[in-house]
């Protein structure tokens, strides 16, 4: 029988909205992830202190560690301007003994068990296609982009999953990204060091207007080319959008991208996974610590009607 693979998990936590999505997919990693599957949280060193107690004892029940993102200096560096959204490249590059990585939004949750190694297969990098293609960049864009790393624009096109399903230049939701930490024999693939290195250039090099939140998912592309080896297609239900597409009744819906509090809570049966699991991890009165901690965005009526429902379901299998 084969070795498995073993996997490391991460995300971000820097704010106290992404401490409150933390709080929420920290347990949904816990009941789901695999023995081969581990979870960091990665923040900003000089963070740590203003993490907020129920976050740091979630964290802790959920066995998730924490690490200070790697290479950031003074004030926005190594980035030309301030990028937060750099923070999951800079973590990208932080050494690891695992076979495979995988980088998740904090405003998602895993909603089932996923074989992330399996999904990966024999690519290096894989991820999902995008959703939409506004800020995406036009076809004269691209050209340029690939240009700008001596890469001829590439043939590959993939089809947007929503709107008008417009066909682009390959471009990714880089919400859930996979890659190949080392190769079969043991030897690092560096491919989050060139994930930095692609994105840094692209900051240096490309001319041409574009939406910087979005040099992430420009450059995972091109990082495929310039390694030989172009990202692999997941399928939707590992980065599935549930702003865009709802409750999307029949469609697997593995990892559940929210984006924000609201739309979990609108959504029948995520949002009330999201505080199964937590309650399960952390009590029911833990609910009304995290309210509080989080009252700028925890939506507290949506959240409430989940819990309500959660509440009278024991009631009555405590009655049986």
């Amino acid at each position: 029988m084969a070795k498995e693979l073993s996997t490391e998990i991460y995300f971000i936590i820097d704010g106290a909205r992404l401490e409150a999505q933390a709080c929420l997919l920290a347990p949904t990693l816990k009941a789901n992830m695999s023995k081969s599957q581990k979870a960091v949280a990665y923040l900003h060193q000089d963070y740590r202190a203003a993490l907020d107690p129920l976050t740091v004892e979630v964290l802790e029940r959920a066995g998730i560690e924490t690490r200070d993102i790697p290479g950031r200096t003074g004030a926005h560096g190594p980035w030309a301007a301030p990028y937060p959204h750099g923070n999951k490249i800079l973590a990208a590059t932080d050494h690891r003994h695992c076979d495979i990585t995988v980088f998740l939004d904090t405003d998602v949750i895993l909603a089932e068990p996923v074989d992330f190694a399996g999904e990966l297969g024999k690519a290096q990098i894989a991820a999902c296609v995008s959703d939409y293609a506004p800020s995406a960049g036009s076809d004269e864009d691209w050209a340029h982009f690939y240009e700008a790393f001596d890469l001829p624009p590439p043939e590959e096109r993939v089809q947007y999953n929503a709107g008008r399903r417009i066909v682009s230049f390959p471009y990714f939701n880089a919400g859930v990204v996979i890659w190949r930490e080392r190769d079969a024999k043991g030897k690092p693939t560096h491919i989050g060091r060139d994930w930095l290195t692609t994105a840094l250039s692209f900051e240096q090099r490309v001319t041409r207007p574009y939406d910087r939140t979005n040099i992430d998912q420009f450059t995972l592309p091109i990082l495929g080319y310039l390694r030989g080896q172009p990202v692999k297609t997941l399928d939707q239900r590992l980065n599935f959008n549930i702003e865009s597409f709802g409750q999307g009744q029949g469609h697997r819906q593995s990892i559940a991208h929210y984006h924000r509090l609201g739309i979990l809570w609108a959504h029948e049966t995520h949002g009330r996974y999201a505080l199964e699991t937590f309650t399960a991890l952390m009590g029911m009165d833990a609910t009304e610590r995290f309210l509080e901690a989080f009252s700028a965005h925890a939506k507290r009526k949506r959240m409430k009607r989940h819990l309500s429902a959660i509440a009278l379901d024991a009631s009555a299998a405590a009655a049986c």
